[in-house]
């Protein structure tokens, strides 16, 4: 970096510092009312809300009514902001606050129904899910409509409308933007038509997602119900014998070192700024329930209550499925199904546009299939429907409500029967000393084919003819082997009677999982907090063996076999062995397809989304490193040799790799850390674009891992290398034995408010892999209260 450059980067940090202490100062005036007594109207009686020292509220009160009403009123308090966005996105309403730029949003949020979807669900919720709805927003509006709220200072600096009140549909079609977002299978197939009609189905099928026969699946029987072996859950003694994209395991009693079961979860999903999550301890009417929450919707989406303990990963099962449709040339509106001309169902949605004095009007046209999401979704270049389980009307909240006060095994089953999207992995501890699994969200059955590629619409020869049976999905209790690892790898072995789809995530981080739960006897918390931490890179060593096999004086190459046949295999944040893998392993990447596919499409096969806006990723990320030891195993397959043959490709790669950390990182080698080039960003919505990322984002922050180690840390193919498409935004580890020995955290902070102690204090504790104490007892709540607010 010159001088000039220096001075630059200076002077703006020093810029983007006074406006971020500008923003604080503010902010000030806008914090919520933490102590003392708030009268508010609609309460069945008097609620206690105890903040600890981790900005966590404890609300305890008298009916169950209260509780969804004090979690409302909290949420608004800390999170007003996100929540004002997140019903935005959902109903497409973002322009009438951000203009313009904001139309291909709310473009997509028409198209694909999320508002209709959501008054479907709210229709048919039961009187249960109702109530806690209700009370929930009536909470919200507690906070929203007391002479002490102010609006968020983000909102006042853009000038954006007093918000209307919250309702019940506002929670439900944030819910409904949360399923589509978690629902897997369309992207990959437009991804895989375009391979195939650029190279052909043979030359395409090399680059297949394939699974690892070293990876495990999930359930390698798919279901496995056993009994209770009550010896092996409460050992005699200590000498008992050793035995065996989010990341989950449940462990049972005989592999931990107290005897009870151990639950662990991370959730990689985008960091955020405010955190995605928001913990919660909610206690009242029967219910006690801790975990974390997502602001804008009542109850605990991961956590434990005082019976049982669940964590949950994305099941990348296909619930999916993409068509092309035929359409009248005279008549755009008619479409071919089986040998007739059909009308689509059309309808015309006015989006208010900030700065403009009429509505946007967007055409959504709706077939058989789904919507035409194509002209909503830039980038997939053809006219398609979209089938999804995502888009179907489903009763998925009642299942969170089951959840929360499930008692057991059996009523944990009752809360997977009703969630139906998305495609969830959900892991089960209980106090009993049960683990178990299911995998939860409805799985087509289709009349011809896999799904792999868009069908022929007008045909109906690839129709979805129902869904897998509920009680043929795949499940266990208390497995034989004592553990279940969920790590999105396949969900089941080949011999499972039900396709469940082939978008599953490289399983790379599960066999490390496994490999340790086997390697290390008997586990505590702290050994389930050092895996969660865990940085080894199993694909880094099987690609260090297969360069050795290259013959080359380059001195490119020769320095980057140096550095990487000393290295450990650790992708720590200090590692130079880490830096030089990660930027060879790219070069590989994009040497070997982009000869034949150009830099876009090669962007697609490394997992580039179609839209940033609304598809951050498509199902091939991450499986780019099986590729590359495919292909180096494949030296005579045509993509070797379109790239120049092995070592060409080996040797060039090297080249580009020294290059680039030259010129960013400068000449010296011992300087190129990994931390460097890859850092932790959490994203502001303010933030999006230069120069405000620099006043409310936080980060790079130089942190370890990639998309293979078990401390997930993902980057976007087409914007190397900081971490900013997924990472672990939460971690529990949750003890059935003794719940106040659980330990949890997420990142930055509990508060939204950037005034706020609690904004983004949690972060260095994220930051190192720690987690903090999950307070349970009222004893231990006291101890380290804060704040103590009464609501009468």
């Amino acid at each position: 970096m010159d001088g000039a450059e220096f001075v630059r980067r200076l002077a703006a940090g020093l810029v983007a510092d006074a406006v971020r202490g500008g923003i604080r100062r503010l902010d000030r005036g806008r914090q919520p009312v933490l102590d003392g007594t708030f009268r508010v109207r609609g309460l069945d009686g008097r609620v206690e809300v105890i903040r600890d020292r981790f900005g966590v509220p404890h609300v305890y009160a008298g009916s169950l009514r209260d509780v969804f009403f004090a979690q409302g009123f909290v949420h608004a308090q800390d999170r007003f902001c996100q929540m004002e966005l997140d019903r935005r996105f959902g109903h497409g309403q973002v322009a009438e606050v951000f203009g313009p730029t904001a139309l291909p949003l709310d473009r997509a949020a028409r198209v694909l129904g999320f508002g209709r979807t959501a008054v479907m669900d709210l229709d048919r919720a039961d009187d249960t899910l109702r109530a806690a709805l209700d009370a929930y927003s009536e909470g919200v509006n507690a906070w929203v409509r007391s002479p002490a709220f102010r609006m968020p200072v983000e909102m006042a600096i853009v000038g954006a409308p007093r918000p209307s009140p919250w309702t019940p549909l506002d929670s439900l079609v944030f819910g409904r933007m949360m399923y589509w977002q978690l629902c897997r299978g369309w992207a990959s197939e437009v991804v895989r038509a375009r391979l195939i009609e650029a190279v052909g189905p043979d030359r395409a099928a090399e680059l297949e997602i394939a699974h690892d026969p070293r990876n495990p699946a999930t359930l390698p029987r798919g279901i496995e119900v056993a009994g209770l072996d009550p010896a092996g859950v409460m050992p005699p003694g200590p000498l008992r014998d050793r035995g065996m994209g989010s990341n989950a395991w449940a462990l049972s009693g005989a592999r931990t070192v107290s005897g009870a079961p151990l639950l662990a979860n991370d959730m990689h999903l985008p960091l955020m700024l405010p955190s995605f999550w928001y913990e919660i301890h909610l206690v009242g009417g029967g219910l006690e329930v801790s975990g974390v929450s997502l602001p804008g919707l009542p109850m605990v989406m991961a956590g434990h209550n005082a019976r049982i303990a669940w964590g949950m990963t994305l099941a990348h099962t296909d619930a999916e499925d993409t068509y092309v449709e035929r359409f009248d040339p005279r008549n755009p509106h008619r479409y071919e199904f089986q040998g007739a001309w059909r009308d689509a169902e059309v309808r015309v949605e006015e989006i208010r546009v900030r700065g403009r004095r009429k509505p946007e009007r967007v055409e959504v046209v709706t077939t058989v299939h789904g919507p035409v999401v194509s002209d909503a979704l830039p980038g997939v270049g053809r006219r398609l429907t979209l089938r999804s389980t995502a888009l179907d009307p489903a009763q998925s909240a009642l299942g969170w409500l089951r959840l929360n006060t499930a008692t057991g095994w059996d009523d944990f089953v009752e809360a997977m029967r009703v969630m139906e999207t998305p495609p969830l992995n959900v892991a089960y501890a209980d106090v009993e000393g049960n683990i178990g699994y299911w995998c939860a969200g409805k799985v087509p059955i289709r009349a011809s084919g896999r799904g792999l590629v868009p069908a022929c619409g007008w045909t109906g020869d690839a129709e979805w003819t129902g869904f897998v049976p509920f009680e043929e999905m795949p499940h266990a209790l208390n497995p034989a082997q004592g553990f279940v690892v969920s790590c999105n790898q396949p969900v089941v072995g080949p011999d499972f009677p039900h396709w469940m789809g082939g978008v599953f995530i490289n399983g790379a981080r599960a066999r490390r999982v496994v490999q340790v739960i086997e390697a290390g006897g008997r586990m505590s918390v702290e050994d389930c907090r050092a895996l969660q931490a865990d940085v080894t890179c199993l694909p880094a060593a099987d690609l260090v063996r297969r360069l050795r096999r290259v013959r080359s004086d380059n001195p490119d190459f020769r320095l980057a076999m140096d550095i990487l046949q000393g290295w450990d295999g650790q992708l720590h944040a200090h590692s130079v062995g880490a830096c030089v893998y990660e930027v060879v392993r790219f070069r590989l990447a994009r040497r070997l397809l982009e000869p034949a596919l150009g830099p876009d499409l090669a962007d697609r096969l490394m997992g580039r989304g179609f839209d940033p806006t609304v598809s951050q990723a498509n199902e091939f990320y991450g499986h780019d490193s099986a590729t590359i030891l495919r292909m180096l195993d494949r030296p005579r397959s045509w993509w070797v040799t379109t790239a120049g043959g092995r070592d060409a490709w080996v040797v060039g790669a090297c080249r580009d790799a020294m290059a680039y950390l030259r010129q960013r990182l400068g000449p010296a080698p011992e300087r190129w850390e990994w931390g460097r080039l890859h850092g932790a960003v959490f994203a502001h919505p303010m933030g999006a674009q230069p120069p405000l990322d620099r006043v409310f984002n936080l980060g790079p922050l130089p942190i370890g891992g990639d998309t293979d180690t078990p401390n997930q840390t993902a980057m976007c193919p087409e914007d190397p290398y900081d971490v900013k498409a997924w990472a672990a935004t939460f971690r529990q580890i949750l003890d059935t034995g003794d719940w106040s020995r659980s330990v949890i955290i997420h990142a930055p902070g509990q508060s939204g408010q950037p005034a706020s102690p609690h904004y983004d204090d949690l972060l260095d504790t994220w930051m190192r892999c720690e987690l903090h104490p999950m307070l349970w007892t009222r004893a231990d709540v006291e101890a380290h209260e804060t704040h103590r607010l009464t609501l009468e």
